[in-house]
């Protein structure tokens, strides 16, 4: 006997109506009948009298339905209380980290407070691009990625914090006539070349700097679109063409970093909606809070 084939006969006993309960399964009616067919040789005893109009529960059923109606309920609650327990046990915190960023002081610090609050936990951290940031979030690999903000955005599942507010950038070899400017504006590009990230592997980037340019009243000459960060900064190095980027991005000695005011990405924490990691909502608070939060105030919660 398997878990399947109880639920599938406590269902069927409940609805007095095998169709119906195959339908509250989402499986076939003939498979129900064959799995509770299966369930009656095994056990040596009919568990329902059937006729062409109705099916009904014999007596020995209905002392089984009546013993067993809670048990997938309880099986469920349990096995989710188990991994939950799990979780704790193994005090482990998964983070990603968008590549080509500058493992800045900020988060560093923040995660020195996480540490010392929770000495048990094992915090593990990996680079990684857009989209496999977002797959591995929505597949358990992370508990939390700290990546762009606009890569995020009008995606429902998930849920961002702000991190680090900053002004946006270009990215430009050091030889180029431009190199030297204290800051740009955008429409001061509007001759040059471009290298942007696919928009495969984030959509709402590659829109959100066409929707920039045209802003800025042009058209961009895109040249390249590369799948990943750090190739995105290899074109650049390579003096192929200019990107827009956030300025905590790791340069090369080659490549310059210009402001361009008025022009903000952000960098944010982001986890599930529905996560389930313990004490999550207090790693992002610790995360995401001002310089001045103290220690003291976040070690009183974590008791």
């Amino acid at each position: 006997m398997n878990v399947v084939r109880l639920q599938y006969f406590i269902e069927a006993a409940r609805c007095g109506n095998f169709s119906l309960a195959a339908q509250n399964l989402y499986t076939s009616q003939p498979n129900l009948s064959k799995q509770i067919s299966l369930m009656e040789q095994e056990l040596g005893y009919a568990l329902f009298s059937r006729t062409k109009r109705s099916v009904k529960l014999t007596a020995a059923g209905q002392y089984l339905f009546e013993r067993l109606r809670d048990v997938p309920a309880l099986l469920e609650a349990s096995f989710e209380e188990a991994r939950q327990l799990s979780q704790i046990r193994t005090g482990a915190l998964n983070i990603g980290v968008l590549e080509g960023q500058e493992f800045n002081t900020q988060l560093a610090t923040r995660l020195s407070v996480i540490s010392n609050l929770y000495p048990d936990l094992v915090i593990d951290l990996e680079r990684n691009s857009f989209r496999n940031l977002r797959s591995g979030l929505e597949k358990g690999q992370y508990d939390l990625i700290v990546t762009l903000d606009f890569d995020v955005e009008n995606m429902p599942e998930f849920h961002s914090t702000l991190f680090l507010h900053q002004t946006a950038a270009i990215a430009i070899h050091s030889s180029h006539p431009l190199a030297d400017r204290q800051f740009l504006e955008l429409s001061m590009l509007r001759d040059q070349d471009f290298v942007v990230i696919s928009p495969e592997e984030s959509p709402t980037g590659y829109d959100r700097f066409l929707q920039q340019c045209a802003a800025a009243g042009f058209v961009p000459h895109v040249v390249r679109k590369p799948r990943s960060l750090e190739s995105l900064l290899l074109c650049v190095e390579a003096n192929l063409g200019c990107a827009l980027l956030d300025p905590n991005i790791r340069l090369e000695q080659n490549v310059r970093s210009i402001p361009i005011p008025n022009s903000t990405v952000d960098i944010c924490v982001v986890c599930l909606r529905d996560a389930q990691t313990p004490h999550l909502e207090e790693y992002i608070q610790i995360l995401t809070s001002p310089p001045e939060v103290s220690y003291e105030r976040h070690r009183s919660r974590a008791k």
